[in-house]
């Protein structure tokens, strides 16, 4: 393939170093990184024949820089490069449009594989993401967009009372929220809010 120009998005900079290192010496790239999601989404996105994206990064998550990174550059092709294998967050990326989703643990073979394939306009998930996504009914055990910010307010350590008037919902509403929250995820108790909701990068 041609020289590839990638654009990193991600903020370990000794993990983004490395892989600038390592597609130097696999593709002869040009790398670029941007340890700052709100920094690259003033980059003209579009000079680069790829982005990798983290999914976690504490100014904004990497299925939200895409989603916004998409209203200026709908076409540009984006990769998650990430740790995360949560069914919630692997259909966070794909509501997002993204092109890719490779873990930081695959085979070097399948990220060059990814980029390649990605470049030339193709998708590319890791292997290990596969029987996830072969499953149809998977979208059932999701979260809705309400539920997960009462989760999240939760996990917080905000009210019942709290919750309610914030969301501006009423007190029965929002108990009927964790309740179905809890019957979807099968939580037990606050402990386990709190973890779900660190899991999957809500708090």
């Amino acid at each position: 393939m041609p020289t590839p120009k990638i654009l990193i998005v991600d903020d370990h900079i000794l993990f983004s170093i490395g892989i600038e290192q390592f597609l130097q010496k696999r593709l002869n790239a040009i790398v670029v990184i941007i340890n700052n999601p709100l920094d690259a989404l003033n980059e003209p996105l579009d000079q680069y024949d790829i982005v990798l994206v983290d999914m976690d990064m504490p100014q904004m998550k990497g299925y939200e820089f895409i989603k916004r990174a998409r209203q200026q550059f709908e076409n540009q092709r984006f990769l998650i490069v990430s740790m995360h294998k949560k069914q919630s967050l692997l259909k966070k990326a794909m509501n997002s449009n993204v092109n890719g989703y490779i873990l930081k643990d695959d085979h070097p073979d399948n990220f060059i594989n990814a980029i390649k394939t990605i470049v030339a306009g193709g998708k590319f998930f890791s292997p290990s993401l596969e029987m996830l996504l072969q499953q149809q009914d998977i979208h059932q055990l999701f979260l809705s967009p309400r539920e997960e910010e009462v989760l999240r307010l939760q996990a917080t350590g905000k009210s019942m009372a709290e919750i309610s008037e914030q969301l501006f919902i009423s007190l029965e509403t929002v108990k009927t929220h964790i309740r179905n929250i809890k019957i979807k995820l099968e939580l037990d108790n606050k402990a386990d809010v709190i973890k779900y909701a660190i899991d999957n990068l809500l708090v």
